[in-house]
């Protein structure tokens, strides 16, 4: 709503306030002048008769002048009330226009936070200058005051193009400058979900998660740089990257992968190396001390490991026995055929499967063939992985990364038609 719009809404306001209460007092007024000229009529037409009674004799003619002073003095009494009347209602009524407009004036502007509005349209005057700092990293110019407006604007602007995936990231990025690990990381996955195939938008993602230090997301960092550097090997900003994640997660393997690739490059003094450097010699210190065949030297398995619940709305149809059938299939091509499929009795949810190469149907095609696998759950009443009316399915499409188990959550969420 523009200013000149939201004017005339309040004049329209006002104006009706008005009328409502105006309109009772000056109907009564109109009401109390039509009482006063009936009245009026009603003596005229009294002295007419007096007179006529005392032409007939009914009536002397001092009962007719006595009786005629008397309803004269009466209407006169009456007449001085109204205006009395009248004059001290004026003044209330006056009154109470004024209070009530005041008090409407008031409400309205506290309800609608009208000095808000003012900072918001202020801070979206300012985003372009704000913006143009904040991308060209001029932060220490930054005022709270600076940081707060372009915070409010990016949100007001958003709230106008929700799908607007620079103004997402923009403000997670800003959130990120203050601070605000958990807010920021919501902003840049909201971008990432409106424009996945923005390179940009998936390193962010991955600086951000690589700022918490928990181990689920720095693992889903490691699988967002592993996805980066698949489609360009050679960039070292990655790999730099991919290290520092790889070392935080104490794979000694990919840290040495990924730093030697780099090493180089870095400055002698760089802190950075020297950190990559001894936490890496840690590692494979720790490493060498294990012994052979304990479970570190084992190859990791390629796979998912997928923690399966139903949505609230199925729940009701899902039948006292059955199977749960989790599978995963080529998502980039037309072949049906399953990479690797689990069939286990139905049982209490969430129900925890393990998809990997040991659970291919077939010798030579498994998950480790795959480049993006469509994993599938689906309750049935039999064993048939064959889809049939009344199952209950849930679908995710998730990345293949040879050598790593990915945890994922699957809902199952609609029945099969």
């Amino acid at each position: 709503m523009s200013w000149s719009e939201f004017y005339l809404v309040v004049s329209g306001l006002i104006t009706l306030v008005i009328l409502l209460i105006v309109f009772p007092w000056l109907r009564k007024a109109n009401h109390a002048k039509s009482d006063s000229l009936n009245n009026i009529q009603v003596v005229k037409q009294r002295l007419i008769e007096l007179e006529r009674e005392a032409r007939e004799g009914l009536i002397s003619e001092h009962d007719k002048r006595q009786a005629s002073d008397e309803l004269k003095l009466a209407l006169v009494d009456e007449t001085h009330f109204e205006h009395e009347r009248k004059g001290k209602a004026t003044l209330p009524v006056i009154i109470g226009a004024i209070v009530a407009l005041g008090a409407g004036v008031v409400v309205y502007m506290q309800v609608n936070h009208l000095s808000e509005v003012d900072r918001a349209d202020e801070a979206i005057r300012a985003l372009p200058a704000l913006s143009e700092k904040l991308s060209s990293g001029d932060m220490q110019d930054f005022t709270g005051d600076d940081v707060a407006n372009l915070a409010l604007a990016i949100r007001t602007r958003l709230r106008q193009t929700p799908d607007d995936d620079k103004g997402w990231m923009y403000l997670g990025r800003l959130q990120m400058s203050l601070g605000q690990d958990a807010q920021a990381l919501q902003a840049i996955q909201r971008a990432l979900s409106i424009n996945p195939q923005n390179r940009q938008n998936r390193i962010t993602y991955a600086q951000a998660l690589m700022v918490s230090g928990d181990e689920a997301q720095l693992r889903e960092a490691q699988r967002q740089l592993q996805l980066l550097l698949r489609a360009n090997p050679e960039n070292d900003n990655l790999a730099l990257m991919m290290a520092v994640a790889s070392a935080q997660l104490g794979d000694a393997k990919k840290t040495r992968q990924y730093f030697d690739q780099v090493r180089d490059k870095l400055p002698a003094d760089s802190e950075m190396a020297m950190r990559l450097s001894s936490r890496l010699e840690e590692l494979e210190q720790r490493a060498s001390t294990v012994p052979t065949g304990s479970t570190q030297e084992q190859a990791v398995q390629t796979g998912f490991s997928l923690t399966i619940t139903p949505a609230d709305a199925i729940i009701e149809k899902i039948p006292d026995q059955g199977y749960l059938i989790v599978f995963a299939q080529d998502a980039l091509s037309e072949n049906r055929m399953p990479a690797a499929v689990i069939k286990i009795p139905l049982q209490s949810f969430p129900v925890t499967v393990t998809l990997s190469g040991d659970n291919a149907m077939m010798p030579g095609y498994s998950l480790t063939q795959l480049q993006r696998a469509r994993l599938t759950a689906r309750i049935s009443v039999d064993e048939d992985v064959t889809p049939a009316p009344g199952e209950l399915q849930g679908q995710i499409t998730e990345e293949v990364i040879n050598g790593e188990m990915i945890s994922r959550e699957l809902i199952i969420d609609k029945e099969l038609m």
